[in-house]
């Protein structure tokens, strides 16, 4: 049997970060490393990467758009996908978010259909 898949959710809103956590632990049955700020989601992905993380991009002190460059330049074939949660859902913000380096993007509020059917996509590639 295969591990279970371990991501990382970085997300200053706690309902936010909780819910996220939930669907992924209950789900998706993933081990989950739920962060506040940027800062940690760097400093803990050094050494010891996720399958996924899931970055917001408003975050207090460094922002999600920084912490995620850090983040693929840490790791030599770039890291592991890194998906951007933001409330700014228009496409020219989601086409800049994804030039930017992100893998993916994820809209809140988030409508959990959607968010089942991305976080599926992502987890269950080889």
């Amino acid at each position: 049997m295969e591990p279970p898949k371990r991501v990382m959710v970085v997300e200053d809103n706690e309902p936010n970060r909780q819910l996220l956590k939930d669907l992924l632990e209950m789900v998706f049955l993933c081990e989950v490393d739920a962060v506040e700020d940027g800062e940690k989601a760097v400093e803990k992905t050094e050494n010891d990467p996720p399958d996924l993380i899931l970055m917001d991009v408003s975050l207090p002190g460094m922002d999600g758009v920084e912490a995620m460059l850090r983040i693929k330049k840490q790791h030599p074939q770039g890291g592991p996908p890194c998906l951007a949660l933001t409330g700014y859902a228009a496409e020219n913000q989601k086409r800049a978010l994804l030039a930017e380096g992100f893998d993916g993007f994820l809209p809140k509020p988030f409508d959990v259909p959607q968010l089942l059917d991305t976080l599926s996509a992502y987890l269950t590639r080889k």
